[in-house]
């Protein structure tokens, strides 16, 4: 019961010590628990694409365990070392390191019992806060989230083997420990370190690495592939760079004049005896800082873009392609009419567009103004076509350069190919008049997708049956064989409300013909991707706020170990001013390298992270561009913001007589 008392009593008295642990806790448990409300709703169950929207909530849960976990280490491990004096003294007064071990059982256990009531609590409101912004984000009229027991008890269950994770680290600390050590390891200072010229190479090498994969990156596969790659490369090499730069740059900074001035020599002497600690943690809020960064454009990129890519897809309301070569365009126009006027629909502004799509071949350059098209065989370098006519995009208005004969121009999706001059189609070679960039056509229906990241525009409609002839000819090979032929797409403006009749009148889809509506693909995709911007959200939330947490113990810690050495340096002569000059100015280095290093790594991830959002068919460099823009200094706010409030934190420390 002793234990017990001293617990529960340490939890009363202690609450400044415990409070950052358990508001860390509580914060984690509150995020976990959105995801894993959500992934266990029934509610989901009543929206299309529900179980694809759990499906990916449940691996956001897992991805916010692992991160949550780490933090909670961190939070419990910054607690145990202000508390090292006082465990110190139990045993030097005799209780023994078993029931100092028992103490720290009780008050995980308490500590435990409030994370998850209060986040319970927090959680319920919170889920249902986001949830009604999610269900408007994918356009759902269902706002109501069911929260089942299951959701609650999935979360204190993984919290509780995070605590009893955390009762292992301490006992271990504890056990292994002296009273001594325990007495001296909150005041324990680092050892200078040295500087490591090979370490120091490594992570210039690392970082030239992945910023020379992200800057090579020109087209969405590519930025797929080498993504993961790049980010371990440019995180290992952010290590490298802040344990052997920062101890290099401090101490060349030593050598100089400048060192001998009060604020320099305490600033530079101060953060050179503990880098090892504030290099490790510099990156770790650096890292927190880009992931923050990245997840925020590319969700809020996708979620913004993809209305635009809808819209580029569907130039107008009502879209009906038929996969036969019987009727031209204007007479499949007229059919729809006629179909249209014996349901009593009213439809507008019909246009016609011939095309052929999902055409596959092997696309390899020979310099950089030849694209040699063979027949499918190596993956690596296979690209998917869609072809069109001079004649289909002039019809619709669209300002196109004029061709003939055996000239086409090309439409690039991806801006992968802008030097071509000549395309070699399966043994017919085309010169390339103009390479079109994808603002460059608004009427014409263009199905952008990460395999089709090409439209060859021909002079006429027989330039284009040729080009499909060689094609097929040319993949004409056994059992490999399939042929292509053209498609018609007639596009029109018809009411919502009369969708329904005229699918009716036209019949189910089939392989001969298809028809779909902009308002019904606009929920679709809303729906596809509003769980992954969903997340990506709670995702960005979770890696500030850990940043927020680690830059807060860092205040905390510095500002317990300095206190000591200003109260010495003030009592040797130096004045309140000196000091106060000498605390900002740490304070500042410590907080500026990490938003600048994060916003060189973002410049250099610029062009993969567009090529990503890419995936999603969202092409408009401009939107991308300043939604970086907007989410950069988004994120500075924040930062600033988290600036102002830890260093009050470690002022109040140092300052506090």
């Amino acid at each position: 019961m002793l234990s017990f008392k001293l617990a529960a009593q340490n939890l009363k008295k202690g609450l400044k010590s415990f409070a950052p642990f358990i508001v860390a806790s509580v914060t984690m448990f509150v995020l976990l628990f959105v995801t894993a409300a959500i992934a266990q709703s029934p509610s989901l169950e009543k929206m299309k694409g529900g179980a694809a929207v759990g499906q990916m909530m449940s691996f956001a849960m897992w991805i916010l365990a692992i991160f949550g976990g780490i933090i909670l280490i961190y939070s419990y491990r910054f607690l145990q070392l202000q508390r090292s004096r006082e465990f110190g003294l139990y045993d030097i007064l005799g209780l023994g390191k078993k029931k100092i071990a028992l103490v720290s059982f009780f008050e995980l256990v308490m500590s435990y019992i409030a994370t998850v009531i209060i986040g319970t609590i927090v959680g319920i409101a919170f889920s249902k806060f986001l949830f009604l912004i999610f269900i408007n984000m994918i356009g759902e009229s269902n706002f109501n989230l069911a929260i089942t027991p299951a959701s609650i008890l999935t979360v204190a269950a993984i919290f509780l083997l995070f605590f009893a994770l955390l009762l292992i680290i301490g006992t271990f600390i504890i056990w292994k420990s002296s009273s001594l050590d325990l007495l001296r390891e909150a005041s324990k200072g680092e050892k200078e370190p040295k500087s490591n010229i090979f370490m120091a190479l490594i992570g210039i090498v690392l970082l030239i690495v992945g910023y020379g994969l992200a800057l090579n990156v020109d087209n969405p596969v590519k930025a797929l592939s080498t993504f993961f790659l790049a980010v371990l490369a440019v995180i290992l090499g952010t290590y490298f760079f802040y344990i052997s730069f920062t101890v290099w740059y401090l101490k060349w900074r030593k050598k100089r004049n400048s060192y001998y001035k009060p604020q320099n020599f305490i600033t530079i002497s101060s953060m050179l005896y503990r880098m090892k600690a504030n290099a490790v943690g510099l990156a770790n809020i650096t890292i927190l800082l880009s992931m923050t960064l990245v997840t925020l454009v590319v969700t809020i990129g996708i979620f913004l873009g993809s209305t635009q890519t809808v819209e580029r897809s569907f130039p107008k309301e009502g879209q009906y392609t038929v996969y036969s070569q019987e009727k031209t365009g204007n007479q499949l126009a007229q059919d729809l009419q006629e179909k249209a006027d014996q349901a009593g629909v009213k439809i507008s502004n019909v246009t016609t567009a011939l095309s052929a799509d999902y055409l596959m071949g092997n696309g390899q350059k020979e310099g950089e103004k030849t694209l040699n098209i063979t027949p499918t065989g190596d993956q690596k370098t296979a690209i998917q076509f869609s072809m069109t006519t001079l004649q289909t995009l002039k019809n619709l208005d669209e300002n196109v350069a004029d061709i003939s004969g055996n000239q086409i121009n090309i439409l690039d999706y991806f801006g992968a190919y802008p030097k071509i001059k000549e395309f070699n189609w399966f043994g017919t070679k085309y010169e390339v008049k103009d390479i079109m960039a994808t603002q460059d056509l608004t009427k014409y229906p263009i199905m952008m997708n990460i395999t089709t990241p090409m439209l060859l525009i021909f002079p006429n409609d027989a330039a284009l049956h040729q080009a499909l002839e060689v094609y097929n000819k040319a993949n004409n090979d056994g059992e490999q064989a399939y042929q292509v032929s053209p498609s018609v797409t007639v596009n029109f403006d018809i009411a919502e409300k009369d969708q329904e009749r005229l699918t009716n009148a036209l019949g189910n889809n089939d392989g001969d013909h298809m028809l779909s509506f902009r308002s019904a693909e606009m929920k679709e995709v809303r729906t596809g991707i509003g769980a992954f911007v969903f997340i990506g959200l709670v995702l960005g939330i979770s890696f500030i706020l850990g940043a927020a947490l680690i830059i807060y113990y860092k205040q905390l810690s510095e500002g317990v170990q300095d206190k000591r050495s200003f109260k010495i340096l003030q009592e040797v002569g130096l004045s309140k001013e000196q000091v106060s000059k000498t605390i900002k100015s740490q304070v500042s280095m410590i907080f500026l390298l990490p938003i600048a290093m994060t916003i060189v790594h973002f410049s250099f991830a610029y062009i993969m992270i567009s090529k990503l959002i890419g995936i999603f068919g969202i092409m408009d460099s401009q939107l991308i561009l300043w939604i970086s823009l907007g989410t950069i200094a988004a994120l500075a706010f924040i930062y600033w913001l988290i600036y102002k409030g830890t260093s009050l934190v470690y002022y109040n420390i140092v300052e506090k007589k």
